[in-house]
């Protein structure tokens, strides 16, 4: 089966992405909601925008929460609105590929088809497992007998993926990602400087900051509310402060990439130590991350292009090439 006008959607905790079947046409924006007494205020990067700003009446949220729909009635406000920005296209006779998590159970799988099938009425909503769908992208032959492992840390969640024959062989979603590394960042800023910041500020800190191994020895200025007065207060944050914050919780993600390793079926373990780990996500963007984790498990750890939309661009392939229609799947109702 073919569908000419069938888009790829990542629906990501952090971000929404989506991207027509010709690759051209592409769309990202953050997946967040402002609502008032019911009656929705904005939308992605305008609800973003008001995030740590808003006052207590008005509500800003994210619709999904560790890689799952958390709140189905949000995601469908979410989603209608970016597809009505994305494409002009009928909305009963598309098709929608979305890419969910590999422990996603049919209860939460039921969440996905829902939320598309409810308020878009797409007619064919099809579920790719999140680890596929980065193994396309990279350009992995997933359809053979060859075992390959991709890890995508991602806003939320750490997907870590085994996948031989067109399955996921083992599949373990961490909840653990760049959100917990940003709240590592506010208790540690909080602890050492007595400065309160926002996520957003943390984030930043660890865009541009944070390191693994050897990084450049670099700081920025802060500002926040000091905790003991509550007035306002700024302070330089060097970027082994930040780095060193962060630490535990890669070091969480390293073991269970071990523990994956550990659990692969001995033939699949050969091809995986042959050929190394994949990294992907937007948290692998961390300086030198791909050589901390190759040294803490001995393997090679190989870092892909433009790791942000491995999971889209997988999405579309899939898309494109009729073989790879069968890793496709649609709920049963």
């Amino acid at each position: 089966m073919f569908f000419s006008n069938m888009i790829g959607v990542d629906l990501g905790t952090d971000t929404l992405k989506l991207r027509d079947r010709s690759g051209e046409k592409f769309m990202e924006n953050r997946d967040m909601i402002a609502v008032r007494d019911r009656k929705v205020l904005a939308i992605g990067n305008d609800a973003y925008e008001m995030y740590e700003k808003n006052p207590a009446s008005v509500r800003v949220s994210r619709p999904m929460t560790g890689g799952v729909i958390a709140s189905s009635s949000d995601m469908e406000h979410v989603l209608t609105y970016t597809l009505k920005k994305f494409t002009s296209f009928s909305q009963k006779t598309a098709g929608i590929c979305i890419a969910v998590p590999s422990q996603v159970t049919p209860v939460e799988q039921r969440a996905f088809y829902n939320v598309c099938n409810t308020t878009l009425s797409p007619g064919r909503v099809h579920l790719v497992e999140k680890g596929i769908a980065d193994a396309i992208s990279i350009g992995l032959p997933v359809l053979g007998p060859e075992g390959h492992m991709i890890v995508n840390i991602g806003a939320d969640t750490t997907e870590i993926t085994v996948i031989s024959d067109g399955k996921v062989v083992i599949g373990r979603t961490l909840k653990e990602g760049g959100f917990s590394l940003d709240d590592d960042i506010v208790t540690m800023i909080r602890r050492k400087f007595n400065i309160s910041i926002g996520r957003k500020t943390a984030e930043q800190l660890k865009n541009n900051l944070a390191f693994m191994i050897n990084g450049p020895r670099l700081e920025q200025k802060v500002f926040g509310i000091h905790t003991l007065s509550g007035l306002p207060k700024s302070d330089m944050i060097p970027a082994l402060a930040v780095s060193v914050a962060v630490l535990s919780t890669i070091d969480r993600i390293v073991d269970e990439i071990r523990q994956v390793v550990d659990r692969t079926p001995p033939i699949l373990r050969q091809d995986i130590m042959k050929e190394g780990i994949f990294l992907t996500g937007g948290v692998s963007l961390l300086q030198n991350l791909p050589i901390y984790i190759q040294k803490e498990v001995s393997l090679p750890v190989y870092h892909i292009q433009d790791p942000k939309h491995s999971t889209i661009r997988g999405l579309v392939t899939m898309i494109n090439q009729k073989e790879l229609h069968t890793l496709m799947r649609s709920p049963r109702r």
